[in-house]
């Protein structure tokens, strides 16, 4: 980041210094007697013709900056110093708009690393003492004050907060954070000292795999990027040809050569990277990290979305979605008694009962003789009475209703939910329903995907009733259940049919083949695993699921941009072509429409990067 730093600001002497030379010579001032444009000549010209020459040696191919160099020296015989200085300019503008852009596309990504803090209050033996956040371990208890970044992944123990996370998720409102809460390293403490407890550090943390994440952006990498140059190649030559075919006919060297000034491929060659770069660094402000701007443009050409259920569509952790009571207790006392014989226990479903117990604000009473029987349930006494939580397994030998075994059966084979039997002092007293829940924004997002003529499809592991439920939901047509990782690999290349390109989004280690194999594929971050943000093109940092469909809008702005680009360009040179064969244009003037063309390019590509969002 330094030497791009350095390159940058040696780039920046570099325009001032030449542009002074330019605007010199325009008003006919000679420096020691040489035309002024001499100094853009020799600091930008000079230093691109050998950097051309030493790239066409590497590569063994031509390349479209051949053109630059041919021009210059001709306009350099023929005494259009002003012409040949503009050309040298206006390429060295060029590269340096292109750093800029990138550096621009990164500063989102490289706020984050800047962020991270040097050292954490740990607690230990009794004392808080600060370490290096290196030395940071799973399991640590962390005091986190007023104002501070918070240094690792982990969840709140004790006191409440309110977290600015807009470098994470681009929320403009801070996020109120209790006991239990998850909190993100590289994210701000606003409010209030809090404890909490280290479970992701090191390389694991998510603001380390936002780091190595952002090291693997390259928007050279995408394949128009590489077609723009050859096409702007064989412009370069034909550029030569109808210059030459003008000299022929006119015997002008002049004209051919103003051709040569209005032909040079600068704005061509920024037209692509310019408008795929501004539309990554739209993106980074969100959250999301596009590798490279081949994932921008494959994405443009998507039909089909393909989404893993379980941690993508939905939150991938089981919620309390109802509660069917029996007897004389309420909904709220059988939630107590029933999270209060939960205290203890570390199952999922037991966790989610506690959870819910304390968003609702439901208070809990010790409990005693808690025994946990591994796969079938708990038993607790909870203010003397015997609570006893579990699946039908562990209740034999007691009456429960036939009706609320079928119902609960029924919440089994609908809605893909785990229910939990309730026994008070011996007597069935009820049953409570865990299911997995959508997430806020899922059914917003495909309805704005079919706007976009995107089809979406859901590929899973689940049960088909699971999968039908979720999908009736979301207004999801098309649903392939019961799959296995390499089902699901399968499954994608049977929906590349024809012209149809799928996009394929999940999460886990299940979905990693998928995400590999797929056109091109998306992650979710920060629930999802190693291996499934390794293997996409796109990480969503925040698993928040509506960027999904603003990801397709953005590609395709990105492409709309970059056709409006080369039409435009390739529009002004035609018609200033013509003036110059006919002997209107001076060459000097020529250079003039040239520098226009590039400033519409970058103008028009850089509003991509701030004129257009989330909604």
């Amino acid at each position: 980041m330094k030497s791009k730093r350095n390159s940058s600001a040696e780039l920046t002497a570099l325009c001032v210094l030449s542009a002074a030379g330019l605007l010199l010579s325009l008003m006919g001032i000679s420096v020691v007697g040489i035309d002024a444009a001499w100094i853009a000549i020799l600091l930008s010209g000079v230093p691109f013709t050998v950097e051309t020459i030493r790239s066409m040696a590497e590569q063994k191919r031509l390349r479209s900056g051949f053109l630059v160099p041919v021009t210059m020296v001709l306009a350099i015989v023929l005494g259009e110093y002003f012409a040949a200085g503009m050309v040298a300019f206006i390429m060295l503008v060029a590269h340096r708009v292109e750093l800029m852009t990138e550096r621009h596309a990164h500063e989102g990504v490289a706020r984050l690393t800047s962020l991270t803090p040097q050292t954490a209050h740990v607690l230990r033996g009794g004392k808080t003492v600060d370490i290096p956040i290196e030395e940071i371990t799973v399991g640590d208890t962390l005091s986190v004050l007023a104002g501070e970044t918070i240094p690792v992944d982990g969840v709140i123990l004790e006191g409440q907060t309110s977290v600015d996370q807009s470098v994470m998720t681009g929320e403009s409102m801070p996020v109120d954070k209790k006991e239990g809460d998850a909190v993100i390293s590289g994210t701000l403490n606003q409010f209030a000292v809090f404890t909490m407890r280290a479970e992701h550090v090191g390389q694991d943390s998510a603001m380390q795999r936002m780091v190595q994440l952002a090291e693997q952006i390259d928007a050279e990498k995408a394949p128009i990027i590489g077609q723009a140059d050859r096409w702007a190649t064989w412009l370069s030559i034909a550029a030569l040809v109808v210059a030459v075919a003008v000299y022929a006919i006119t015997g002008d060297p002049s004209r051919a050569v103003t051709v040569l000034v209005v032909f040079c491929p600068c704005a061509f060659t920024m037209a692509t990277p310019t408008a795929i770069l501004a539309g990554m660094a739209n993106a980074s402000k969100y959250g999301i990290i596009i590798r490279s701007g081949d994932a921008l443009e494959r994405l443009s050409h998507v039909t089909k979305a393909a989404f893993d259920k379980t941690g993508t569509l939905t939150y991938g952790k089981p919620e309390l979605i109802d509660v069917r009571c029996e007897g004389a207790y309420s909904r709220e006392q059988l939630i107590a008694l029933a999270a209060s014989a939960e205290q203890s226990s570390e199952h999922p479903l037991g966790k989610a009962l506690l959870r819910h117990a304390q968003e609702k604000n439901i208070p809990l009473s010790d409990c005693t003789d808690f025994v946990v029987s591994a796969g079938l349930g708990v038993s607790a006494t909870v203010d003397g009475h015997a609570v006893r939580l579990g699946k039908p397994e562990l209740m034999e030998g007691v009456d429960i209703p036939d009706a609320a075994r079928r119902e609960s059966d029924a919440f089994g084979t609908e809605k893909g939910a785990s229910c939990i039997f309730v026994l008070v002092d011996g007597t069935y007293a009820g049953f409570l329903v865990f299911a997995d829940t959508l997430r806020v924004h899922a059914r917003q997002m495909i309805i704005r995907l079919k706007e976009l003529h995107v089809h979406s499809v859901l590929l899973t592991g689940d049960r088909a009733s699971t999968a039908n439920t979720i999908a009736g939901q979301l207004t999801i047509p098309e649903v392939y259940a019961d799959l296995l990782p390499e089902d699901k690999m399968n499954r994608l290349a049977q929906l590349e049919t024809g012209k149809d390109h799928v996009c394929m989004v999940g999460d886990g280690v299940n979905d990693s083949l998928a995400l590999k194999s797929a056109y091109v594929s998306m992650a979710m971050g920060g629930i999802g695993s190693d291996i499934a943000t390794n293997s996409a093109d796109i990480v969503l940092v925040d698993d928040e699921v509506r960027k999904v469909s603003y990801l397709f809008q953005l590609s395709q702005k990105v492409m709309k941009k970059i056709k409006s680009n080369v039409f435009i360009t390739m529009s002004i040179n035609f018609w200033f072509i013509l003036l110059a064969a006919f002997g209107l244009l001076s060459a000097a003037e020529g250079s003039i429409v040239h520098i226009i063309s590039a400033l519409f390019v970058v103008l028009n590509s850089s509003a991509l990067s701030t004129a257009w969002g989330l909604d």
